[in-house]
């Protein structure tokens, strides 16, 4: 074992106490084929299926393996969708069966961190669907709740802006100025501290980098 690995599994494994004792359910996993295949394991054919937009959905195969080919119920952000029909299909998944996702920064404590522009995926992560799923790779612990919010605005949400052209004063400063900008994606923040009813929501802690 290198001593990355030795870090990593001594960070992991006070991440999991923290989320245990905060009342989540939590699984650990060795990488994201691992944590497609328990994700497979945990939807029936005609479970209702959310998601919010994700990187770390993409890069785990996730919209590869669900589609309404399978699982007919499943509400598919993918397809070419007015924004209204968006609309219908994010209030729709408020009430889903599952909400799968990922959170933006993850504590060494147990809290988990969510920024949206509309917060579809904060309202599901926290209330609504019979389960919610968070996978989570390694690289998004954070010491503390401060430095999970700090990693959130100036990182994740950096990198998001980026993604989506969004040209906003972060794409070019490389970090948050809480701009005003019309484009801005980061309009609602989220802490998550406790699972409430317990073991409600699920942790997929995946033992490499995911997402961003």
């Amino acid at each position: 074992m290198t001593e990355q690995e030795t870090f990593y599994n001594i960070l992991i494994q006070k991440t999991i106490a923290s989320l245990t004792k905060n009342f989540f359910e939590v699984i650990l996993v060795n990488n994201k084929e691992e944590a497609m295949a328990h994700l497979l394991n945990l939807f029936d054919k005609n479970s209702v299926i959310g998601t919010g937009g994700s990187r770390t959905l993409d890069e785990i195969g996730f919209f590869e393996k669900i589609t309404t080919k399978d699982y007919p119920n499943f509400l598919d952000r993918k397809k070419d969708l007015t924004p209204e029909q968006k609309s219908v299909m994010q209030r729709k998944a408020l009430t889903a069966d599952f909400f799968v996702s990922s959170a933006n920064g993850l504590t060494k404590t147990g809290e988990l961190v969510l920024l949206d522009k509309w917060g579809n995926r904060n309202g599901a992560m926290t209330y609504g669907p019979i389960k919610r799923v968070f996978v989570i790779g390694r690289n998004k612990i954070c010491p503390d709740l401060q430095s999970a919010i700090d990693r959130t605005k100036n990182k994740a949400a950096v990198i998001n802006n980026i993604r989506f052209d969004t040209k906003t004063p972060c794409t070019i400063q490389g970090e948050c100025v809480d701009c005003n900008s019309p484009s801005r994606i980061c309009g609602v923040t989220t802490i998550i501290s406790r699972c409430q009813p317990p073991k409600s929501i699920l942790v997929i802690l995946v033992n490499e980098d995911l997402g961003f």
